[in-house]
């Protein structure tokens, strides 16, 4: 039974499965030196211009974890939101490999899924500038959100312009970065991807994105594009210090054309987006199909999350009847979590729904 736990349950889409299956044929230079790999650089670079630089890494922590060490020294810290991927779900890895601190974020405003300019102009303007405290380093920020939630080109540019103005580079999760484009495109009407991908990051002053694949339809695989910005001092920095982040925490493949390939693949035919589209319209209908039987929608739908209140006798009955899903952020919210997937099914939505509105009665 499919369910609704994660976009990471779903299997690979097969667009994806066919890439690895045609990059079988025959022998390839190892570690990244392969045509597929220069494909998908190609790819990308198409996406957000010549100038950015791509490297792939085999999982999400990882391609957060090493651009963030790459944008940093071990005696500054990163600025979060407090329930972003980065504070509560990569365990210790960021002290790990970054050795700088998180401090995480509080928003003070708006519905509390996203940072705002307040936000980053107050934890920007603490500290002394001394050594006895941590210095200036990176802000991560994710896109979408953890809450289904999705940062504009001119939010993304007040925040990159506040946190460059107090020492931070900005870093961009975007495990569900596809959702966040399909988002943008279905708000604007924007036909070029490649226009919303430049207006999400390097022209809104990104220094970082870990652009997602796994939540996306792919085996395995994420990709971290560099982005210049100033003087490109960081950038520089950066480009030279991840190979070496990556290959010293065994972020290297070997193999590297069979993660690159399903990126080159999918980035060529559109099909990544595509995909990521139709996850995104399965979390309106389900979110309207939700507010429809009188169930709370605590965040507003843009992208392929829903984030629904549940008392627990509709939350007990539901999982007797077999749903799965995830509860989410602070306990006495009493929310959870439906995300939904490339292969998810109107059918599946509507079986739920019902099964809501049996549970409520």
């Amino acid at each position: 039974m499919r369910t609704f736990r994660s976009d990471n349950n779903a299997g690979m889409t097969p667009e994806a499965m066919r890439a690895i299956a045609d990059a079988n044929g025959g022998h390839a230079v190892g570690y990244g030196d392969d045509e597929i790999t220069t494909q998908a650089v190609a790819a990308f670079k198409k996406l957000f211009g010549p100038s950015c630089s791509v490297f792939f890494v085999a999982t999400g922590t990882g391609a957060n974890t090493l651009a963030v060490a790459s944008l940093t020294e071990p005696w500054q810290r990163v600025l979060c939101h407090v329930h972003s991927h980065w504070n509560d779900d990569e365990s210790t890895a960021p002290e790990r490999i970054t050795h700088c601190r998180t401090a995480p974020l509080h928003p003070s405003s708006g519905d509390g899924s996203k940072l705002t300019l307040g936000d980053i102009e107050r934890a920007g303007a603490q500290g002394r500038g001394d050594v006895h405290q941590p210095g200036p380093g990176v802000l991560t920020i994710s896109n979408s959100t953890e809450f289904g939630t999705v940062y504009t080109p001119d939010e993304m540019t007040d925040l990159c312009n506040a946190a460059h103005k107090y020492g931070y580079r900005v870093h961009v999760d975007g495990s569900r970065f596809a959702n966040a484009v399909a988002s943008i495109i279905k708000k604007t009407g924007e036909s070029d991807a490649g226009k919303v991908c430049r207006a999400l990051t390097i022209e809104a002053g990104v220094d970082a994105l870990s652009f997602g694949g796994t939540k996306n339809g792919l085996a395995m695989g994420e990709a971290i594009v560099f982005f210049s910005q100033g003087d490109g001092a960081a950038y520089k920095r950066a480009t030279m210090s991840l190979p070496h982040h990556r290959k010293g925490t065994g972020h290297l493949l070997s193999k590297h054309r069979f993660v690159s390939a399903p990126f080159a693949h999918t980035l060529k035919d559109g099909s990544w987006l595509r995909h990521a589209t139709h996850a995104n319209d399965m979390a309106y209908r389900l979110s309207e199909g939700m507010r429809n039987v009188g169930a709370t929608v605590r965040f507003p739908t843009e992208a392929n999350g829903v984030f629904v209140e549940l008392a627990k006798r509709t939350h007990d009955m539901l999982v007797s009847r077999g749903h799965r899903y995830y509860p989410f952020g602070d306990v006495s919210w009493n929310v959870y979590r439906f995300m939904c997937s490339f292969d998810t099914e109107m059918e599946e939505i509507e079986t739920l729904i019902k099964d809501v509105i049996a549970a409520r009665h």
